[in-house]
């Protein structure tokens, strides 16, 4: 499959949608729909972007994927603001983790950095995507995270929503570091297609960038906080509310004592960053974010994603 560069980002890697009948998106002298799925640097990340249904579908398929593994994390503004002071576990999840975009307010950020067209693929939102897919397959998942009734909860859920998708282990997310190696031993003994991790930003990222390779798990995923509304512990907000794009409002309400650095702190900072690097464009740059050698790795995993998506329309 031909990959071409994102005019706008040089490194930024798409390829074709099937999506008949949409109308494209012309950038300079190429066409591109707001459903293809890429991968767009964006400050000194590498996001893959495209319509959520596109990327459930992608994800599924990693879920078969036999000896590949795939690792697969948000990155919200609080989550940003948290790599940009611990650039040793950026870098990890850049090397191995494929990043999506989570939340409003690195939407408005990429809107000041002039990507009009990325997805906001929130875990919350994507899950029932994912879901509605894999139980066509008959997917193998493993659900760790989050206290023991609540992670039980909604293991049944799970399997009551969608019938045919096999919840073959659960675990809750308060365990001693020194159980780690015994909880691994636990998930590849259960030989689940996608292990679903709920240990809050950062500690899932730490836990999976450690043992992903001893995990033998096609799929990882790190979902934060989703089993807390997928069990019904904690409610999401109502259907207008989250049209408007105010659900942060609605949760920094309830929790304000959990949400309050993300909200008050972490997301003026960052869009602060955003407008500087509006005027400012090389300090948020794919020229600035992706040296010469990432270009190919960068190809290769929008390939790989491409072939996927052709394999299983």
């Amino acid at each position: 499959m031909n990959i071409k560069a994102h005019r706008r980002h040089p490194a930024a890697s798409t390829f074709a949608s099937s999506a008949g009948g949409r109308r494209a998106v012309t950038d300079g002298a190429q066409q591109l729909s707001p459903d293809d799925l890429r991968i767009v640097p964006y400050a000194d990340l590498r996001l893959l972007t495209g319509a959520p249904a596109s990327v459930a579908r992608w994800m599924v398929a990693r879920a078969y994927a036999g000896d590949q593994r795939t690792l697969v994390a948000h990155i919200n503004a609080n989550n940003y603001y948290w790599l940009c002071r611990n650039p040793a576990i950026r870098a990890s999840l850049l090397r191995t983790g494929v990043l999506l975009m989570d939340g409003i307010g690195m939407k408005i950020g990429g809107l000041l950095m002039g990507h009009h067209h990325m997805r906001d693929l929130n875990g919350t939102d994507l899950f029932p995507l994912v879901m509605a897919r894999a139980r066509q397959r008959g997917l193998r998942i493993y659900l760790l995270g989050g206290r023991n009734a609540v992670v039980h909860a909604a293991a049944a859920a799970i399997e009551a929503r969608y019938p045919g998708v096999r919840v073959v282990g659960c675990r809750d997310g308060y365990f001693d570091p020194s159980k780690e190696s015994d909880i691994v031993a636990s998930i590849r003994q259960a030989a689940p297609d996608a292990l679903l991790v709920g240990l809050g930003f950062p500690r899932q990222e730490e836990y999976t960038l450690r043992h992903h390779e001893a995990l033998a798990v096609p799929l990882i995923w790190n979902v934060g906080g989703l089993f807390d509304f997928v069990s019904g512990a904690k409610p999401r907000a109502p259907f207008l509310i989250r049209r408007f794009k105010l659900e942060w409002l609605y949760r920094f309400m309830r929790e304000p004592r959990l949400m309050w650095h993300r909200n008050l702190v972490a997301a003026p900072w960052f869009l602060w960053r955003a407008l500087r690097a509006r005027g400012a464009p090389h300090e948020m740059t794919s020229a600035h974010v992706l040296p010469r050698g990432r270009k190919a790795e960068t190809h290769s995993m929008v390939k790989a994603v491409s072939n996927e998506r052709s394999a299983h329309k």
